[in-house]
């Protein structure tokens, strides 16, 4: 799928930042199981218009989030903090047993093919535990950048996780193209000036430049992405 407001053309990039979540492994549904128990326990069941809402955030912010759609917005600050370190516990054990057979299907091929072709490789992900996951998928030192929940800010949509990528890779936010999942994502990469692919439903990344359905649809081609705009 090709953005509304661009003609198609092949076009040369220098370099390619990946969300984690829900692109390079399907870790998301682990954070669904976590924060759908937390929720369960402010009586709270979460909806799947809410588990869009969630990608993309900050564990801080996705805390938030819930407690607002619960009706639980006052709780007080140490508290807060209890229930995030609580979420995350949780999500460390559902992630404990990834091998590197989790890894989503042509990312190890994708990634092999961006470096012999001398494309810069980044990840931009709001995950704290980022390391921990490329390590267990067998992805750790893949990428020239780690840009994490443990050194940004601010969160998608947001664009300061990409823009920092860009910066640790001395490159213009218009040399790389972002690969993202979440529609948190694709506006936080839109409103750095990147270019974007959207991993999954079409009409939920319909900001997207180009929509695919995995990334066994992109190919290199003399050491281009070939990627339609």
């Amino acid at each position: 799928m090709s953005h509304p407001n661009s003609s198609s053309r092949s076009s040369t990039i220098k370099a390619v930042i990946f969300d984690l979540d829900g692109v390079l492994v399907d870790t998301a549904r682990y954070h669904d199981q976590a924060w759908e128990e937390l929720a369960t326990g402010f009586g709270y069941a979460l909806t799947e218009a809410d588990r869009h809402a969630l990608k993309g955030r900050s564990r801080a912010d996705s805390l938030e989030y819930i407690l607002e759609q619960a009706g639980w917005e006052d709780a007080d600050p140490a508290q807060k903090s209890r229930w995030l370190q609580a979420k995350n516990a949780r999500y460390l054990e559902l992630v404990e047993g990834l091998t590197p057979h989790d890894a989503a299907e042509g990312a190890q091929d994708l990634l092999v093919q961006l470096r012999e072709a001398g494309i810069k490789l980044a990840l931009g992900s709001a995950s704290q535990n980022a390391t921990k996951v490329l390590s267990k998928i067998g992805m750790e030192g893949a990428f020239d950048s780690v840009v994490d929940g443990t050194r940004t800010t601010r969160s998608k949509p947001d664009p300061q996780v990409f823009e920092m990528a860009a910066s640790d890779l001395g490159l213009d936010p218009k040399d790389c193209l972002v690969i993202e999942d979440a529609p948190a994502g694709i506006q936080a990469a839109l409103a750095g000036g990147f270019r974007t692919i959207g991993l999954g439903d079409p009409v939920v990344l319909a900001q997207a430049h180009r929509v695919v359905a995995s990334l066994k649809e992109l190919s290199l081609d003399q050491g281009h992405v070939l990627f339609e705009i």
